[in-house]
C-alpha cells in the first residue's frame, strides 16, 4: 500500500504544481499564499521518491499530513466564503466557485486517501 501511495503522492503533486499556476496565478494573490502549495508538492515529491527507493514511508506519511491540512483549510475557507457571500480568497481564479470547490473537495479526498494508504503497513 505504502507503494500506491508513493505513486499517487508523485501524481498529486504534478497535478498540484499545475493547479497552482493556473489558480494563484489568475488569482493575484500574493507570493506566500500559492507557495505553499509548491512546498507541499515538493514535499510529496520527497517523500514519495524516498518511499520507492528505501521503502520507509514516514517522510510520505508527513507530507500526506501536511496536504490534509492546506486543503482542509482551503476547502473551509472557500466553502464558508461561497456560504456566507464574502469574497472568496480566490475570487480571481479562472474557475468559478462551483468548480473550484469541487476541485478542493476532489484535491483534500486524495490527500485523505494518500495519508491512509501511507500509513498502512503493507507493502504492496
Amino acid at each position: 500500500m505504502t507503494r500506491n501511495s508513493a505513486s499517487l503522492a508523485l501524481a498529486f503533486a504534478a497535478v498540484l504544481v499545475v493547479c497552482e499556476f493556473a489558480v494563484f496565478m489568475a488569482s493575484g494573490q500574493p507570493w506566500p499564499f500559492w507557495t505553499v502549495g509548491f512546498i507541499v508538492a515538493g514535499v510529496l515529491s520527497w517523500g514519495a521518491v524516498r518511499t520507492l527507493s528505501q521503502g520507509s514511508s514516514r517522510l510520505l506519511s508527513a507530507a500526506w499530513g501536511v496536504a490534509v491540512g492546506v486543503f482542509w483549510m482551503s476547502f473551509f475557507a472557500h466553502t464558508e466564503a461561497l456560504n456566507t457571500g464574502t469574497e472568496s480568497p480566490y475570487s480571481g481564479a479562472m474557475l468559478g466557485g462551483g468548480p473550484l470547490t469541487l476541485l478542493l473537495a476532489a484535491m483534500l479526498v486524495v490527500s485523505i486517501a494518500g495519508l491512509l494508504l501511507s500509513l498502512s503497513r503493507r507493502s504492496i
